[in-house]
């Protein structure tokens, strides 16, 4: 019976493999570049993800300096979006691919030859720019290249390529930091000189290899469009009461994401392999949980996952504050917040889902343009809010007031929101 079970196994595992070589052989050249791409770029963008904040600091800048810093950059992404699409109707892919990813090299260029920590405005406008430009350049490409019988595939195929790199490049990163002398700033410049080469690698590839230039295409006209967003708040209430929890669902951990390592490595001592494997915990927990936890929402509710997620992320952010200052202590309380802080970014998926479930489908590009757009909104103030936090009432007060606002008032809207499961869109 073990026998039958364990060739019944090997069958099934042969099976999915063979698919999954069937799916990729039939695909096109231009979705298999973008699979390479993706890879690529994760891992340059998955080497100094732990570092920015502290390599700010180290070239003198203070938190609500650091904080700013960042509030530039994710406005920046916020307004970067629509630019972003209308360039690609009206000109070329290719070319606003190719310029997209040019700002990433000359971003991460100007990283690491910064000397204060002011210039380093520069390099996070261009890096912000280029990835609103390339993940924009990306997903039109992928929705141009696979059919609707491949896609939500095509989108799992990036996912799975994506996981163990972003796995492996914090690792990488702290091998790199360790080798040229530890967290300083001469230790994470190479960082971002390797950053630089692997984006020109991807310049180089996707000039090369990208085909399909793209005549313009004009859209209707701006009274339509305009008419056609007011719309979608004619859906009702939740659907005002869903925009804001989603935006408030990053709002907290966005006022914590730029001084996370920082805290931890100045107040806890976390060196560069723990700041490493603390990105490592946090990336594997969505590679193992997210399928088991998404039949659980999707037999039960999403509501309910959202409500029993959101604590995780509270502990997380408690056992960041309480670990011990050093020692073994210190770093399975670390190790313990990137697990913990990972079931967050399953939270976020869970809620795009109620998203898109509350919607009808002739208005769900609009709707899911607002939602994007408002949580990019959101985002601009909070990292400079982090820092004001930080510098007038102390460090560990930033995640304490991340969990106040996310207990306080994204749960009550939370919970005004009507469960989507079961809805049935027109």
């Amino acid at each position: 019976m073990q026998d039958c079970d364990f060739h019944c196994r090997v069958a099934q595992l042969k099976g999915f493999a063979r698919r999954g070589i069937g799916f990729f052989r039939r695909q096109t050249p231009s979705f298999k570049l973008m699979l390479e791409r993706r890879a690529l770029h994760g891992l340059a963008t998955g080497l100094s993800m732990q570092y920015n904040s502290i390599y700010a600091t180290l070239l003198g800048a203070d938190v609500v300096q650091l904080g700013s810093l960042q509030s530039v950059g994710n406005a920046m992404g916020a307004l970067a979006g629509l630019p972003a699409g209308w360039f690609i109707d009206y000109y070329s892919l290719k070319k606003v691919f190719l310029l997209g990813t040019a700002f990433l090299a000359a971003s991460r260029l100007l990283y690491s030859a910064a000397s204060h920590w002011a210039y380093l405005y520069v390099g996070i406008v261009l890096f912000y720019l280029g990835m609103r430009v390339t993940c924009t350049s990306c997903t039109v490409t992928c929705a141009s290249e696979l059919t609707n019988e491949d896609r939500a595939t095509g989108r799992g195929f990036c996912r799975t390529l994506a996981s163990p790199v972003a796995l492996f490049a914090p690792l990488l990163a702290a091998w790199i930091i360790s080798r040229f002398g530890g967290i300083s700033v001469e230790g994470l410049r190479p960082l971002y000189i390797i950053q630089t080469l692997v984006f020109l690698g991807i310049f180089v590839l996707l000039w090369t290899q990208l085909s399909g230039e793209r005549g313009p295409r004009r859209s209707g006209g701006g009274e339509s469009i305009l008419s056609g967003f007011a719309e979608v708040f004619k859906q009702g209430p939740d659907v005002v009461r869903l925009m804001l929890m989603m935006g408030l669902l990053e709002l907290p951990w966005m006022i914590t994401q730029t001084f996370m390592p920082l805290y931890a490595h100045e107040a806890k001592g976390a060196n560069e392999f723990l700041l490493g494997g603390i990105a490592m915990a946090y990336a594997l927990v969505p590679m193992v949980a997210s399928i088991p936890l998404g039949r659980l929402a999707d037999r039960h509710g999403r509501k309910k996952l959202l409500f029993v997620i959101a604590p995780l992320a509270y502990f997380a952010n408690l056992c960041l504050v309480f670990a011990p200052a050093s020692g073994v202590g210190a770093s399975l309380s670390l190790l313990l917040y990137g697990v913990l802080f990972g079931f967050n970014s399953i939270a976020m998926a869970l809620a795009s889902s109620m998203a898109a479930e509350i919607m009808p489908q002739g208005q769900m590009g609009r709707w899911i343009g607002i939602v994007s757009l408002f949580r990019s909104l959101v985002s601009i103030p909070a990292p400079f809010v982090g820092g004001l936090i930080w510098r007038h009432m102390g460090p560990q007060y930033v995640f304490f007031v991340a969990i106040a606002i996310d207990a306080f008032v994204r749960l009550p809207l939370l919970a005004l929101t009507r469960e989507t499961l079961h809805l049935v869109r027109e």
